[in-house]
């Protein structure tokens, strides 16, 4: 037998038999990975100042992206810094992406604090987004609710359901209730289905679907409340009630299509004719 022609023929079934297992296991070959200590990673603006910063504890780098434990982060605006951190993290160095997990806190140098269990933060717009339940505090108010979009370089936010709100009104809350023995400002509670508009340059807050407001001295039902802030003191001045509005004070009960609150004047204005009913020994007059 030709020595040449049998070994075409052995090489020819051994690639037969074993090309398969030679492409599965160049198909499961795992890509390249870093492990880095104390990560660091720097943005820098045209001008040479920092745009943002990112560390972590330690990283691994796969790829375009970084996994990374124990993330903290600065991003620096006009007259603002964010500042965020989570125990846990990842970066998309192609598109600026930062996902932040687990016990995840931002900051704002003008007093916003937002926390939530997860974040996506957009390193280039500096906008962050989430699903997740969040919480938004500030001095003179506090928001909880369902998913949100903040622009803290617009100090612009909008959450989208389940909200609840407690803000600190003027002298006197919202039904004219003065502060109690504390000397502490009273405090109003807002509730709605959603979404909620925030704009903290316009000090302005939008409340739709549903809405409830509460405090010590009766309730207000709308299907859309505006409150408006003072632009000094970021307490609430005025109060807009829009839509099927029902005030309730004791048993008494005044219905109108929209209701003024203006809160330093302690003064409700009801245009269009409202509705007022009395209840007096279990009749409604």
């Amino acid at each position: 037998m030709n020595t040449g022609r049998f070994v075409t023929i052995f090489l020819s079934a051994f690639l037969f038999l074993w090309l398969p297992y030679i492409c599965i296991a160049e198909e499961k070959k795992e890509p390249a990975q870093q492990e880095v200590k104390d990560f660091s990673f720097v943005q820098y603006q045209e001008g040479g100042d920092q745009k943002w910063k990112l560390n972590g504890q330690s990283a691994e780098v796969v790829e375009n992206k970084v996994n990374i434990e124990h993330l903290s982060a600065l991003s620096f605006g006009q007259g603002t810094t964010l500042k965020l951190k989570a125990n846990q993290g990842s970066f998309d160095k192609g598109d600026n992406l930062v996902h932040l997990r687990d016990n995840v806190v931002a900051a704002t140098t003008d007093g916003t604090k937002l926390t939530t269990d997860y974040l996506l933060w957009d390193a280039e717009t500096k906008n962050v987004s989430t699903d997740s339940a969040v919480n938004i505090k500030r001095p003179d108010m506090q928001i909880s609710g369902t998913g949100a979009v903040c622009d803290l370089e617009g100090k612009t936010a909008e959450l989208k359901q389940n909200i609840n709100a407690r803000l600190t009104s003027g002298e006197n809350d919202l039904l004219g209730a003065a502060p109690d023995n504390s000397g502490q400002a009273p405090q109003t509670t807002i509730t709605c289905d959603g979404p909620l508009e925030l704009n903290y340059k316009q000090n302005r807050a939008f409340f739709h679907g549903n809405v409830k407001v509460e405090d010590s001295r009766g309730n207000i039902i709308a299907d859309r409340i505006d409150v408006y802030f003072n632009p000094q003191t970021k307490r609430v001045k005025c109060v807009v009630a829009r839509g099927n509005v029902k005030i309730i004070n004791g048993e008494n009960i005044t219905y109108s299509e929209k209701a003024i609150y203006l809160v330093d004047q302690g003064r409700v204005i009801l245009p269009n004719r409202p509705k007022l009913v009395i209840q007096n020994d279990g009749t409604a007059k």
